[in-house]
């Protein structure tokens, strides 16, 4: 069972939130992030993966002035398009949730 932290609403009311969407919740939850990310990149460093022997016939593949940049701008796009057909899916009318409150 997660721990809840009792904060005050916008309107004054006491709520439950998660720990992690308090103030004190976030910083903790951003510092383990970056731990693991300090320690993914010393791991790498320390004790490097095997070489691959196919590596290098995948990196000819990508090999021009710049393919990576090309490569993520268009999986953007492809990402935003889905985005948008997705929304047209799972899109609800306006008084979905019952009338004026």
């Amino acid at each position: 069972m997660a721990r809840h932290a009792t904060t005050r609403g916008r309107h004054g009311g006491a709520e439950d939130v998660p720990f992690w969407v308090t103030k004190r919740g976030a910083g903790i939850a951003l510092a383990v992030l970056h731990a693991a990310a300090v320690a993914a990149v010393l791991v790498e460093l320390l004790r490097p993966f095997p070489e691959d022997v196919h590596a290098v016939e995948r990196a000819h593949a990508l090999d021009f002035t710049a393919s990576y940049a090309i490569y993520g701008f268009i999986a953007c796009v492809v990402l935003v398009l889905l985005g948008r057909l997705l929304r047209r899916i799972v899109m609800r009318p306006e008084d979905y949730y019952g009338g004026d409150r």
